[in-house]
């Protein structure tokens, strides 16, 4: 799963993933702050609109904006 954030710097980038972590402790996470996107890749999870939506809950109690990136061809 792959989801565009806001994330500016490393201290972002680690609030994100403590609160990400706390919902799904068992998930492997990676951000790419160098990219425009800032996104944070997260495997170990299903690629579908319910745990999106958890994870972007879990950003958002971050204070940032996280938003699912798709391919199209997830179970919506």
């Amino acid at each position: 799963m792959k989801l565009q954030t806001n994330a500016k710097c490393q201290d972002c980038v680690a609030a994100i993933k403590t609160a990400v972590k706390r919902k799904f402790p068992d998930a492997d996470l990676r951000m790419e702050l160098e990219t425009t996107d800032k996104v944070l890749h997260i495997h170990g999870l299903p690629e579908d609109s319910t745990h999106a939506a958890q994870v972007e809950s879990a950003i958002r109690e971050a204070g940032f904006q996280g938003s699912w990136i798709t391919d199209g061809d997830e179970n919506l």
